[in-house]
């Protein structure tokens, strides 16, 4: 997420963008819109023009995070629509990307208690449609039809795939990893040696 700079009009994603800093340093219980409306620069009551209470900013927050992750994947995909291999490829850099640009935005989503769940119950996901995982599911399976992949390892494979991308993410946006070269380009090799 972009901070946005404020002047008339843009309060509402300056609240947000403040808001989503001010909840990854406090937590929840230590959120307030008058703690946001005081980053922003304006009065303490200058936030109840967009929001009815903090828990309306807070669900904006966590709504805005996850919809700017979905549309970083959604976008790639769309550029490879007949090539669902290099949709894999570009879809976990594009996470990657995502994560390491965007560490506020990792820390809520991944780091917090606010993380969407991904029930897996006979051999079979369960999961919110609309997500990101939904997203990645789908462009592995996909990728797992043109290879003629056995549909009983889907479930794992796609796990496994998710797990790697997600594990990147962690080593490169923490420094885990100290690589000189183009990070992409680690990952890319990376991901591609690691599918099948």
């Amino acid at each position: 997420m972009k901070k946005q700079t404020y002047h008339h009009g843009d309060l509402k994603q300056e609240l947000i963008y403040n808001g989503l800093l001010l909840l990854n340093i406090e937590g929840f219980e230590g959120f307030s819109l008058r703690k946001v409306a005081s980053m922003c620069g304006v009065s303490h009551n200058a936030p109840y023009k967009h929001f009815k209470d903090k828990h309306a900013l807070i669900n904006e927050i966590i709504n805005e995070v996850w919809k700017e992750f979905n549309l970083a994947l959604l976008k790639v995909t769309k550029l490879y629509p007949d090539k669902p291999k290099l949709q894999v490829v570009e879809m976990g850099k594009a996470y990657v990307r995502f994560m390491v640009e965007n560490p506020e935005c990792f820390k809520l989503m991944f780091l917090s208690d606010n993380t969407r769940t991904i029930r897996i119950e006979d051999d079979r996901f369960y999961s919110e449609n609309d997500n990101a995982f939904e997203i990645f599911k789908d462009c592995s399976e996909r990728y797992f039809r043109e290879i003629n992949l056995n549909k009983n390892l889907y479930t794992q494979k796609t796990l496994t795939m998710w797990s790697m991308v997600h594990g990147i993410a962690i080593l490169i946006s923490k420094k885990s990893i100290e690589y000189k070269g183009d990070y992409l380009a680690l990952v890319e090799r990376m991901i591609i040696t690691s599918i099948i």
